[in-house]
């Protein structure tokens, strides 16, 4: 009876230490008392859940063995000063990995002891070690760049730019940039390419013209790419000096279309010496014959005064500077003014250039030279490629939003393995081939937003697929009169 009373009697303080036991085994944190040199006086028994040990295995011992080197001396001074406040140190578990701990430190029941409440911090440590690790690696990419490379605020303002970037700007220092807008460095005709960038939130890619600080223009391709730093919309901009490569591109242009003027000259000559004949032979006629023959002989001279005129027009749309602004043109025709100016040199390599299309009009908005430059190649290349007798078949279908050009011919055809490097510099399948004329022919394509695709079989033929974005007939199904002079 008394001893059911005594039970009774003690059982709220039981169950309260058996909470605190099971409390301090099943808790986060890790509590435990030292002497000042370090001795565990008591280890509550989470440690065995935490680093594998038991309270009687850490007791009498002393934390700094079981300390990281690189942090034993960080710790003795942290015991030896009773510093206030958090220590982070490495501890060896049972299984000999060590995990980080943060310690608090407060006064025990004796002055000579030291209360340590840990947690494992472990994966926190981690995290921040891999972060710092990413904006060490970041910002190495960024000084070692070859590109300028910098953050924007939303309305263009720099808050960053790497080593490369103040030397494209022509500063000394980078505080003559941040803070500055990007808005100050380009050319006015770009502000509404740049702040529709900026507006659209999307990454972009777009050329602009920079004026540096010493007012010397450069011709830079840039790309906006958005992102947030610090709760703030930014965008990293990443900015390349392409000045040297448009000069030499357009130098490159200028070549190919004299080479491709040259190539011609043969079979333009040919073409034209037929007629002159002609006139040459009838105007003799017309001296020997009465003058009621004159008016037959007079027509056929006319027939052939005109077939020169077209000759020499076709000719004219090469040699004519024209303007750089894109232009609504129909395809077909401007397909059609090719195919009648190279036939002349196909009947040379007993060749016939046939168009085949399902569509009578289809216009595109490019420029109709560089067009023309593009097609003037690829069938120049496939009348080449044609070792004997047959047709370079040009192809035109619209789908989907898009213009697709096919020049299909019947000659030799190019190995698998060579077609990857098609528009490479300096590569090409002729024997005295440069490769720079179907390189800038990628390029013109690409510029009005449209692909280049080759395929090939080996003694049967090549097939060059342009894709271009179609554009409405902006003047209805009846084409002005002046159109035809653009083209």
């Amino acid at each position: 009876m008394i001893k059911e009373e005594t039970q009774q009697a003690y059982a709220p303080e039981i169950n309260e230490i058996h909470d605190i036991s099971l409390a301090l085994t099943n808790a986060n944190d890790f509590l435990s008392s030292h002497f000042l040199d370090g001795t565990f006086t008591y280890a509550a028994p989470s440690c065995e859940t935490l680093l594998g040990y038991t309270s009687a295995e850490l007791h009498g011992k002393s934390i700094f063995s079981f300390c990281h080197p690189l942090d034993q001396d960080k710790l003795e001074q942290y015991f030896s000063s009773y510093q206030s406040g958090e220590i982070l140190f490495r501890f060896r578990r049972k299984e000999g990995d060590y995990l980080w701990l943060e310690s608090s430190s407060t006064r025990g029941p004796s002055q000579s002891e030291l209360v340590l409440i840990s947690r494992n911090v472990t994966q926190r440590v981690n995290r921040e070690g891999k972060l710092k690790e990413h904006q060490r690696r970041d910002r190495l990419f960024l000084e070692h760049s070859k590109d300028t490379m910098g953050i924007i605020t939303k309305n263009g303002v720099w808050t960053y730019i790497n080593v490369q970037g103040k030397k494209l700007m022509g500063a000394t220092s980078f505080d003559e940039i941040i803070g500055t807008s990007l808005y100050d460095y380009i050319d006015p005709q770009d502000y509404k390419l740049l702040k529709e960038s900026l507006d659209s939130r999307n990454s972009s890619d777009f050329e602009i013209s920079l004026i540096r600080k010493d007012n010397d223009s450069k011709r830079a391709e840039v790309q906006l790419i958005p992102t947030v730093f610090k709760n703030r919309d930014v965008s990293l901009i990443i900015i390349k000096d392409i000045t040297e490569q448009r000069k030499t591109e357009d130098q490159l242009q200028v070549a190919e279309k004299l080479s491709v003027i040259g190539q011609m000259a043969a079979g333009i000559a040919h073409e034209i010496r037929n007629p002159l004949t002609a006139i040459k032979g009838f105007t003799q006629l017309l001296s020997e014959h009465p003058a009621e023959e004159a008016e037959d002989y007079a027509e056929i001279i006319l027939d052939e005064l005109a077939r020169i005129e077209s000759i020499v027009g076709d000719l004219l749309v090469l040699a004519k500077p024209q303007a750089s602004n894109l232009s609504h043109v129909d395809l077909i025709s401007l397909v059609n003014g090719v195919v009648n100016l190279l036939n002349p040199q196909a009947t040379l390599s007993d060749a016939f250039i046939k168009i085949q299309t399902d569509t009578p009009e289809l216009y595109l908005e490019c420029e109709p030279d560089k067009i023309k430059q593009v097609l003037i190649n690829l069938i120049q290349n496939s009348l080449e490629a044609m070792t004997k007798s047959g047709e370079i078949l040009v192809d035109i279908s619209k789908d989907c939003g898009h213009a697709s050009i096919k020049v299909i011919d019947q000659g030799t055809g190019i190995p698998e393995d060579r077609l990857n490097k098609l528009g490479e510099p300096f590569y090409s399948t002729k024997e005295k081939g440069t490769g720079l004329g179907l390189m800038i022919c990628q390029k013109i394509i690409k510029n009005h937003g449209g692909k280049i695709e080759f395929t090939s079989i080996v003694d049967e033929g090549t097939t060059v697929m342009i894709t271009l974005p179609i554009k409405d007939n902006p003047f209805g199904h009846e084409e002005p009169a002046e159109f035809e002079d653009t083209l």
